[in-house]
């Protein structure tokens, strides 16, 4: 054989080898997990019926199934498979010394690292996928390995040296995970629908997860919406032996919160590293771009990395008179990445939200969840990663009107002192309330979306009953103020951190995955979330001068957020240098479909036909004559939050029906 023969043949291998590895790992990248675990050890699966259940996660992981089923447990697995001929990478994955298994989603970010120091303690690796490092990190270092893993991830493990199974969320609560109780055993997933698959889990609505989900757009703590499933909170695991559950906590943020210590302008190097650490794949990758500040740095410090550079998607909504796609623009020339613009649909239609109700097994809590999945869909055609903002409003302070709450109590406290008349003139100026005595009333007051009262107003007896004034609701909340401790300030910001992300970045992790695309969420590092949640208020929300406190005095907050201050100050102090001045003076804008007009207009009919012109599910919840009052009271004058309450009510209807609650 010639030497340019072998030199071709060699080349040929070593592209065939590498190209194999690649694709181990990206077959991993998107998925759902399923598993059951037996209370009666000598109990078998079905393993047709746990692949039935898997199935319903078919579009996390379109392609490709595993199952593995042996006495007492059994695991199943869904990925997106583009070519991998070698199947030692397949999920459930094995290892076959010790029997110990494992289904995995997500994306370990520091699994090379982790290679090299087990590879070093005499590991031997059968693939480059992280979920083998994942596996190994377990037997090399017990349960103390899940502190060492940097990600997103949620997986069960299963080790039957010990009998025990482990179902561990990350810190965040990046990737979903339930799970649900059965007189069989525990059954776990990574989306609600995949459980009511399941023998003896019922699809009976839980009431205070639907009052969680109107009030808050979202169900708090681990709760859902359904009584028999469960949902494992961010930074918490289960033990599972001999068909018993203990629960932990095994992450907390750790930063004193609000109590510097901190030099701000590592924000900066922290967000480069979990960037940097976020552009590991072997695909191309993308990113949402809209022209706000959270987007902007991220294509920023991407460009700054990235070799290709990734492609930037902007969306623009048909019809709507806002339109942030110049802004993009500019970004996206000044950083030298390609731009697309991609048309996305009204996002109301009523089939669009009903699928995907369907596919998530829960109601549509942001309208914008439809446009999203639109967007995600249409990156998905050449692109199976993408780069999103998402988590900055809630580490600094991005919602002013909220973060300004401690200065609205402040003031409503002065005022007290003062004649009646003169006070509640003010208070009604700024849109506060006297009966809100406490710091957390005062701040449910503002960050609910559909007021107690009303919503108890149109409330049947039963369902009243039933919740309890939202008792729960109210404890939640009361927990996570307890346990931030510090200032008015920090413990709205831990709420947002603890209660307010997990629930956007569930969105996130849904609405992509639906299109087949793995959403990375840069912002949500935990290094870099417990350094924010550190920093002092002033940092993070700062007055534009030292009489910015005084003019806004007479003021309600929306007339002066954003206006005599700046939120996510130190993003913008840190990256002034580099961001075009457009980017950095624009105030913060919702997403640009006003649902006032929405509601009262042709474009809700069909939702109201659904509620109002025959057996409606929420009929079981809302004494439907105040309901349909209490809309045709509202209509005369649509505003938006009338909107938001109402695109809630519709949402339920359509995921009460689907599911037969």
């Amino acid at each position: 054989m010639r030497s340019s023969d072998v030199q071709g043949v060699l080349l040929a291998w070593i592209f065939l080898k590498v190209g194999t590895a690649r694709e181990q790992r990206r077959a991993q990248k998107i998925c759902g997990i399923f598993g059951v675990v037996a209370r009666d050890p000598r109990v078998e699966f079905d393993v047709e019926i746990v692949r039935r259940c898997a199935e319903r996660l078919a579009r996390r992981g379109p392609d490709a199934e595993g199952v593995f089923a042996a006495r007492s447990y059994a695991f199943a697995h869904r990925r997106l498979s583009v070519i991998d001929p070698d199947s030692r990478s397949d999920q459930p994955f094995r290892d076959a010394a010790t029997g110990v298994i494992i289904t995995y989603n997500g994306e370990i970010f520091n699994f090379r690292k982790l290679r090299r120091t087990l590879e070093a303690a005499g590991h031997e690796f059968l693939t480059s996928s992280d979920t083998e490092a994942v596996l190994r990190s377990y037997l090399q270092w017990g349960m103390r390995f899940i502190e060492r893993l940097d990600g997103m991830f949620a997986f069960g493990l299963h080790d039957p040296r010990t009998k025990q199974t482990l179902i561990v969320r990350d810190r965040l609560g990046i990737k979903p995970l339930y799970y649900a109780e059965t007189a069989e055993g525990v059954a776990f997933a990574s989306q609600p629908t995949a459980l009511l698959s399941w023998p003896g889990v019922r699809s009976k609505p839980d009431p205070v997860g639907l009052s969680s989900f109107l009030s808050y757009r979202s169900v708090l703590g681990s709760r859902s919406l359904f009584r028999e499933i469960r949902k494992l909170e961010p930074g918490c695991l289960l033990r599972i032996n001999a068909g018993k559950l203990e629960h932990e906590r095994w992450w907390r943020c750790a930063a004193e919160q609000g109590q510097g210590g901190f030099d701000p302008s590592e924000v900066r190097q922290l967000l480069a590293r979990s960037v940097e650490e976020q552009l590991v794949a072997d695909v191309p990758l993308a990113a949402l771009l809209s022209g706000g500040i959270d987007s902007s740095i991220l294509a920023y410090e991407i460009a700054s990395r990235a070799s290709p550079k990734p492609v930037c998607f902007t969306g623009v909504v048909q019809g709507s008179d806002y339109d942030e796609s110049n802004f993009a623009r500019e970004v996206a020339d000044k950083f030298g990445l390609e731009h697309r613009l991609v048309d996305i649909p009204i996002p109301t239609d009523i089939d669009l939200v009903d699928e995907l109700i369907g596919y998530r097994g829960h109601p549509l809590g942001m309208h914008n969840e439809t446009a999203m999945f639109e967007l995600a869909r249409q990156i998905g055609a050449d692109h199976k990663v993408v780069m999103t903002g998402e988590g900055a409003d809630e580490i600094f302070a991005g919602y002013s009107r909220l973060f300004r709450a401690p200065f609205d109590y402040s003031r409503q406290a002065l005022t007290r002192r003062l004649p009646n008349t003169i006070a509640n003139n003010l208070w009604r100026r700024w849109g506060v309330s006297d009966a809100c005595a406490s710091e957390l009333d005062f701040f449910l007051n503002r960050y609910t979306y559909f007021p107690q009262c009303e919503k108890l107003s149109l409330a049947r007896p039963s369902w009243r009953e039933a919740i309890d004034n939202d008792r729960d609701l109210k404890a939640h909340f009361a927990a996570q103020f307890e346990e931030a401790g510090g200032s008015f300030f920090n413990r709205i910001s831990y709420v947002f951190m603890a209660t307010h992300l997990p629930a956007l970045l569930e969105m996130v992790d849904n609405t992509t995955m639906a299109a087949g695309v793995e959403g990375r969420v840069p912002f949500t590092d935990h290094k870099l979330v417990s350094a924010a949640m550190s920093l002092p208020e002033a940092d993070r929300l700062r007055w534009n001068s030292l009489f910015a406190p005084v003019r806004a005095f007479l003021h309600p907050v929306a007339h002066f957020s954003e206006r005599l201050d700046t939120s996510k100050f130190v993003l913008k102090r840190l990256y002034r240098d580099v961001l075009p001045p457009t980017v950095l003076n624009r105030r913060k804008l919702g997403f640009p479909l006003p649902l006032g007009q929405w509601a009262a207009g042709p474009r809700s009919e069909p939702f109201r036909k659904l509620l109002f012109d025959g057996d409606a599910a929420v009929a079981d919840i809302f004494d439907m004559t105040a309901l349909k009052q209490w809309y045709e009271r509202n209509r005369a004058s649509p505003h938006d939050d009338f909107g938001k309450r109402l695109w809630l009510i519709c949402n339920l209807e359509l995921f009460m029906r689907r599911f037969g609650c």
